[in-house]
């Protein structure tokens, strides 16, 4: 079976998927950078005072704040008479110039900075990582190659084994890829722009943890390409599934039907990612108090058995067609 693997590894080595899948983490992580650096930019410049934006909004209540101030309260005096109701406040004592804060918000530490890119960053390198594996699968049916590579190995179990376990092993460096650029590079872009991003020992540890759920993610989606590979024979259209699954069930059924948002993968995905996530629903908004705040939570072990049993599904599809069905 190892030697199968290693076959399966250097066969995939010869693809050009596996660079431009190289390539596309590459740009992610540099997507993410640069969205870093341009946002600490803005903020540098803004405490600086070499924001223009920033500067005419100043201007502009220097010479009218008072007057905005003055509108303000006359609405809210005005409501009060109309409702009765002497507790309403437009809260008019809290305008004042805007801040830097106020227009671009501020740098997050450099561990809050890696939580939010590396959750965000997830998505599009797991995606990867899956097309990949559908790809060392798919292939052999679109090129039919898979006929004589059982020629040469005439247990279809085995073969199957062997590729998705390359498809497993496959996924890491992809995956590793974007996450070492960013490690490195988000250290770098707070020392160039002068922000002090500090971090404890224990936000490097968790830190580190969720490097790993990643990367063991990364594999599960290797697996789940693959699997899904042999079930529909063409890697186009597994990453046309899964793409239409994002939009229709993610976006628009998960929107639609809150309650069923912790069933979705990108919410079980997150889930992991965060060791546990925490999401807000709104209930009763018909009445005329606003609606009722409902916080939800989804734990990580939760969350990784719901990943475990979707996978081991698609696997276990994918080994049955692949056993039963013919190969041309």
């Amino acid at each position: 079976m190892i030697r199968l693997v290693a076959v399966e590894l250097q066969r995939l080595r010869s693809r050009r998927i596996l660079v431009l899948a190289m390539l596309a983490s590459t740009l992610i992580a540099g997507i993410a950078l640069f969205t870093v650096d341009q946002q600490a930019a803005r903020i540098q410049r803004a405490m600086s005072g070499a924001d223009e934006m920033l500067q005419q909004q100043i201007d502009y209540w220097e010479e009218n704040g008072e007057r905005d101030r003055a509108d303000c309260e006359q609405q809210q005096e005005a409501e009060r008479r109309a409702s009765g109701d002497g507790s309403i406040d437009f809260a008019c004592d809290q305008m004042g110039p805007p801040t830097a804060e106020q227009m671009y918000g501020s740098m997050p530490s450099l561990a809050g900075q890696y939580d939010e890119l590396l959750l965000v960053m997830a998505f599009p390198l797991l995606l990867l990582a899956l097309a990949v594996g559908s790809t060392l699968v798919a292939a052999e049916f679109t090129h039919r190659t898979m006929g004589s590579w059982l020629t040469f190995v005439p247990r279809r179990g085995m073969v199957f084994t062997s590729k998705v376990l390359a498809a497993a092993l496959a996924a890491l460096p992809i995956v590793a890829i974007g996450l070492a650029l960013v490690l490195l590079g988000v250290p770098a872009i707070f020392r160039w722009r002068g922000v002090d991003g500090g971090g404890t020992q224990a936000e490097w540890v968790a830190l580190a943890w969720t490097c790993v759920r990643i990367l063991g993610l990364a594999t599960a989606a290797g697996v789940f390409g693959a699997a899904a590979g042999f079930l529909v024979r063409h890697s186009a259209v597994v990453v046309g599934v899964m793409l239409g699954y994002l939009v229709a069930v993610e976006g628009i059924v998960g929107g639609l039907l809150p309650w069923l948002s912790r069933y979705l993968i990108g919410r079980n995905v997150s889930a992991v990612v965060e060791y546990g996530t925490s999401w807000t629903t709104y209930t009763n908004c018909e009445q005329m108090n606003g609606c009722r705040e409902l916080i939800q939570t989804l734990s990580f072990t939760q969350a990784s058995i719901t990943l475990t049993v979707i996978v081991l599904l698609v696997t276990a599809l994918g080994l049955v067609r692949f056993l039963r069905s013919d190969i041309d």
